[in-house]
């Protein structure tokens, strides 16, 4: 048990890693490359990690971004946290469940979910906590939030299948 944890914890922190340096390494090119570095990781954290790294990797790279100044509301993080949260849980359930090279597809129903949830937070749940909310952001948090997953989630799903089963094999001990 102790071995599966600790390549959990390895696996999402380097993928965590990563999401950071395009967060952080990109921010100049804004949410039309960040987003879908970003959503790449957490589809790709699914496929190889599973579905609690995706989702750990997803709350965290919001509030990061806020911490160092990316996203400049703190109310919009939580909501940003839930969608990343749902395009992984989406996409790995009907992958899981269907198994039928329902990659694509996947990736297509996670990213609906979550540009459905942030755009509907955006236009009403947000106001709850910021008395007028800007309109660039209810513009970033809807239809971006879809293109940013689909074109993530489907580089995501085409490395994997490049990549293939080399990163899911255990290391050769000496």
């Amino acid at each position: 048990m102790l071995k599966k944890d600790t390549i959990f914890i390895t696996r999402t922190g380097l993928l965590l890693a990563l999401a950071l340096v395009f967060q952080l390494g990109f921010r100049l090119f804004a949410q039309p490359v960040v987003g879908p570095m970003v959503n790449f990781v957490l589809i790709f954290s699914a496929i190889y990690v599973g579905t609690l790294s995706g989702v750990i990797i997803g709350a965290l790279t919001p509030l990061i971004a806020f911490m160092v100044g990316i996203m400049p509301l703190f109310p919009v993080v939580p909501f940003v946290m839930i969608g990343n949260a749902l395009l992984v849980i989406v996409f790995n359930y009907i992958r899981q469940k269907i198994r039928l090279n329902t990659n694509y597809v996947a990736v297509v129903v996670g990213a609906l979910v979550k540009y459905g949830f942030l755009a509907i937070s955006a236009r009403y749940m947000v106001g709850l906590f910021i008395p007028v909310v800007p309109p660039p952001l209810v513009a970033s948090l809807s239809l971006p939030q879809l293109y940013t997953a689909l074109v993530g989630g489907g580089l995501a799903v085409v490395v994997a299948e490049v990549v293939g089963k080399a990163l899911v094999k255990e290391p050769v001990q000496n």
